[in-house]
């Protein structure tokens, strides 16, 4: 996938990314304030942040900025397939939950949301990319000088999703685009911390988890035929269930903002902006969870197809 002009650009983005950062690549996001700020408010807010966002590459050449989006264009839009995937699985999985028996609330809802979302993002991530049906294989370079990942540090209370997007990129090498045939529960199990001892084997196992993940393929799927057009993802998933008004109405604003970035900075900028700021907001704890999940997605994801070895 675009290996040569990639690779060139991927050592750029890192030593570009690596000079303004501190030495493990730490966002933090420890430091939120007390005085929650309303829904209108907040879309308010994250409306106005985009009409004045300035990129970090202000000198840059425009031509080399130009050229930078029509290279990661594809690695974006994917990216967004996949933050989707992740924003709706965390629905389906609380609908789930209630029905099952299972905890919405707590330490054991932590555990199932997060690796409700790793399920949404990995399915959605692979139809995205290869299509229902498709066949494709890959691997991503994870020998790049800052690591297999961007590390990030949400705030406290979200901590169990702040590696939902580590875990998807992991999950997408070895499920899917290996070629091993591995299991995706197993591999759930095996890999994500204390999913096992948690009520999300009988979650998984259930009719309508399996229904909305597959739902999730197909809205991917009908993503990348057209031709990524994101409005009509989230509209899908709107319309479909799996998000509500106001999970549509922010992951739309923020698509809109990383429209406007202009190298991997700006994109990782605009996502602990949108982090810090639904974080502090009055959204409710499954709309925080469903929006915190595909903002972790989408800049692990954004990483690792822009580090993808055809």
């Amino acid at each position: 996938m675009y290996k040569t002009s990639i690779k060139i650009l991927g050592l750029a983005v890192l030593l570009n990314f690596s000079s303004c950062t501190s030495d493990e690549n730490v966002v933090t996001t420890e430091n939120v304030s007390t005085n929650k700020i309303s829904t209108s408010d907040l879309k308010l807010l994250l409306k106005n942040y985009n009409n004045n966002f300035k990129s970090t590459n202000i000198n840059q050449d425009p031509t080399s900025k130009k050229k930078w989006w029509q290279i990661v264009g594809q690695v974006a839009a994917v990216a967004s397939g996949d933050a989707g995937g992740a924003a709706g699985m965390v629905w389906v999985a609380q609908g789930v939950a209630g029905a099952v028996g299972a905890a919405t609330a707590g330490a054991g809802w932590a555990v199932v949301s997060g690796g409700a979302a790793v399920i949404g993002a990995v399915g959605g991530s692979y139809a995205a990319y290869c299509s229902t049906g498709g066949h494709c294989r890959g691997t991503f370079n994870n020998t790049n000088p800052e690591g297999a990942s961007v590390i990030y540090d949400f705030p406290r209370e979200f901590d169990h999703l702040e590696n939902v997007g580590v875990f998807h990129n992991a999950g997408l090498q070895a499920i899917y685009m290996d070629g091993n045939n591995i299991n995706e529960l197993d591999w759930a199990n095996s890999n994500i911390p204390n999913l096992n001892s948690s009520d999300f084997q009988k979650i998984y196992n259930s009719p309508d988890f399996k229904k909305g993940a597959e739902l999730i393929k197909t809205i991917s799927a009908e993503y990348k035929n057209s031709n990524y057009d994101v409005q009509a993802l989230l509209k899908a998933y709107k319309d479909n269930g799996l998000i509500n008004a106001n999970c549509h109405d922010i992951l739309s604003l923020y698509f809109d903002a990383t429209k406007k970035s202009q190298n991997f900075e700006d994109y990782n900028n605009i996502t602990e902006y949108y982090v810090n700021q639904v974080s502090n907001s009055n959204l409710t704890d499954i709309e925080k969870e469903s929006l915190l999940s595909a903002f972790s997605v989408s800049i692990q994801s954004f990483y690792y197809w822009l580090n993808m070895e055809s």
